[in-house]
């Protein structure tokens, strides 16, 4: 709070006060119980103005603030988006006539690129949802799943991704389905042992992605859910990606079923047949 927001808001508060009193002694000298509800009422409507009162002089520097960074973030990701599209525009030329040790460096410098591309959608979709206007399409399950397992291809390690699937088509968030598919692979490959094997399948309008590592005792399979809560805190992360997946699940009708036991891995199933 500014020093003069400060000093008008004082000066308000105990001409309040001061009114009040008088108002009070007033009351007193030239009314009687029967007029109690006159002062109920004086009560009810002062409250109301101190409480107008602090919200434009208490709160309004902090309203103020997040408009700013609201503005500026909005910014920013309008700026964002024409560097990693140059990026990528260039990528693609050098790679014609690279040779096959640059070419490699190349499709490095274009999946980082990519990732930059989709912290940008990320918020862009935030913005989106904050305003109402996320918009729902027609997606080839099957062929998104294969995109996003592609992108783990860098942080498997020796660990083998098994896929089995179904053609299935769902009409959904394009980004909001591609957060969960990440979040359920990247849990899958941050619990996983090296040389294991994570099977994903979709067969019937049913996602299951399934691995074999650490797994979850039973009695923590209730707080799995609860943002922040991590089974291994040494693991990389902050806890928060099964949170989104069961609040889009949530959003969406979708049953979802986790199946573990303690050192024996965790199968996780999202029944999409529905939405």
């Amino acid at each position: 709070m500014k020093n003069r927001d400060l000093a008008a808001f004082i000066t308000l508060y105990i001409a309040s006060i001061a009114i009040l009193g008088y108002f009070i002694f007033f009351w007193y000298e030239n009314f009687n119980w029967d007029s109690l509800w006159l002062l109920i009422l004086f009560l009810i409507l002062l409250s109301l103005f101190f409480g107008y009162l602090f919200a434009k002089y208490a709160l309004s520097p902090l309203i103020h603030r997040n408009k700013e960074l609201d503005r500026l973030l909005k910014d920013t990701l309008h700026e964002l988006n024409i560097p990693v599209a140059t990026i990528k525009a260039n990528v693609q030329m050098l790679k014609k006539s690279a040779d096959p040790k640059g070419l490699k460096r190349l499709e490095r410098i274009e999946k980082a690129a990519a990732q930059l591309l989709g912290l940008y959608k990320e918020v862009d979709y935030l913005i989106k949802r904050e305003i109402d206007s996320v918009e729902k399409e027609k997606i080839s399950l099957d062929e998104l799943i294969k995109q996003r397992v592609e992108l783990f291809e860098d942080v498997l390690g020796s660990r083998v991704v098994e896929l089995d699937l179904e053609p299935f088509e769902v009409e959904l968030n394009r980004f909001e389905l591609s957060r969960v598919i990440d979040n359920l692979i990247s849990n899958a490959i941050k619990y996983s042992p090296d040389g294991s094997k994570i099977k994903i399948t979709l067969k019937d309008g049913r996602f299951t992605i399934e691995d074999e590592g650490i797994g979850i005792s039973e009695e923590r399979l209730l707080k799995i859910f609860d943002r922040y809560y991590q089974e291994d805190e040494k693991k990389e992360g902050f806890g928060i990606g099964l949170s989104i997946v069961k609040e889009f699940c949530d959003k969406e009708g979708i049953k979802i079923r986790i199946l573990s036991q303690k050192m024996e891995g965790t199968k996780i199933v999202l029944d999409l047949t529905q939405i």
